[in-house]
């Protein structure tokens, strides 16, 4: 469930990408009059802007915000417009690439993960075309041969960004049952990613994952979470991470969210990413899970941890919160 909200009547993109124009011109800009324009579009609508921009005015329009917002005294705010004004493929590849060359490690395995699990097997699939087009190389590719990662994660990753999963609701029971086995067994041993788990995890559609979870439930006596929260294996908490994603995404970005925000600090980059990169998916869910976990409010924790045009945008970006 979206949480962007667009104008109505909604400007045609000459339009929306002629005050975009007045909003950048003359003595200082017009920050509101970005920000609203930015987050109260959808991805689609941000594209066609960018096309009408660029031929009114013969100039991109990333570099013109990049331009226009300082690196300094915008610190957080400027990377938050620029990734919200790009393609949704395009940007996650930009994550994907970050991941592996900075992040590295358990924190850049979950940001892959996010990419792989936490959208459609269509989007995967631009995310890999843009990372090839941005890059000169495969996602795949990049992750099966760097160093960021080791085995056997590094191959699980690659089985998780290569799947192209059935979308629709079946589930094969007596399938899921048996899986549901392999997986106790795994979790009894520790051995989390032995290949029967990795194969059935990173192959199986979202709805078969979720009945396997529902079976394990059921037969076991426990949840997913409990048993995960209690195994031993190095690889539990990034394999939460994946069923998580994959069948409530919601629950894992809810946890990021606060996350970020917990503790002495704001993570300012995780707390970007995940309002840009779920504002169009899933945020109502996610506001929704967060208040039901906290107590508290998406809305009121970043209004608490941030400032400036960066909240203003924020907020903007995750809608106001239901009536109760």
């Amino acid at each position: 469930m979206s949480s962007i909200t667009v104008p109505n009547p909604l400007p045609s993109p000459i339009e929306d990408a002629k005050s975009l124009w007045k909003a950048f011109d003359g003595y200082g800009k017009d920050e509101n009059a970005i920000k609203e324009l930015l987050c109260h579009r959808t991805s689609a609508q941000i594209a066609q802007i960018t096309r009408a921009y660029e031929d009114l005015y013969k100039e991109k329009l990333m570099d013109r915000l990049n331009s226009e917002f300082s690196a300094i005294f915008q610190l957080h705010s400027k990377p938050a417009l620029m990734l919200r004004a790009m393609d949704p493929a395009d940007r996650d590849a930009k994550w994907a690439h970050k991941a592996i060359k900075e992040k590295k490690g358990e924190c850049g395995a979950l940001m892959i993960i996010e990419i792989a699990c936490g959208s459609s097997p269509d989007h995967l699939v631009a995310v890999r075309k843009a990372y090839s087009t941005r890059y000169s190389r495969s996602l795949e590719e990049e992750i099966a041969f760097t160093s960021a990662f080791k085995e056997p994660m590094r191959e699980f990753l690659v089985q998780l960004v290569t799947s192209y999963r059935y979308r629709g609701d079946n589930a094969e029971e007596s399938s899921a049952q048996s899986e549901a086995a392999i997986l106790y067994n795994g979790l009894q041993t520790n051995h989390l990613l032995q290949e029967q788990i990795t194969r059935m995890i990173s192959l199986r559609s979202k709805s078969h994952v979720k009945a396997i979870i529902q079976y394990y439930q059921q037969e076991y006596g426990k949840s997913i979470e409990e048993e995960l929260a209690t195994c031993t294996s190095p690889f539990s908490a990034l394999m939460k991470v994946v069923i998580w994603c994959l069948i409530s995404p919601e629950k894992h970005f809810a946890e990021v969210l606060r996350g970020s925000m917990e503790g002495l600090g704001t993570d300012e980059d995780t707390l970007t990413r995940g309002v840009v990169s779920r504002a169009e998916i899933d945020m109502e869910l996610i506001k929704e899970e967060y208040k039901r976990r906290y107590n508290t409010t998406l809305t009121h924790d970043i209004t608490e941890d941030t400032s400036g045009l960066y909240k203003d945008i924020l907020l903007a970006l995750i809608g106001p919160e239901k009536e109760p």
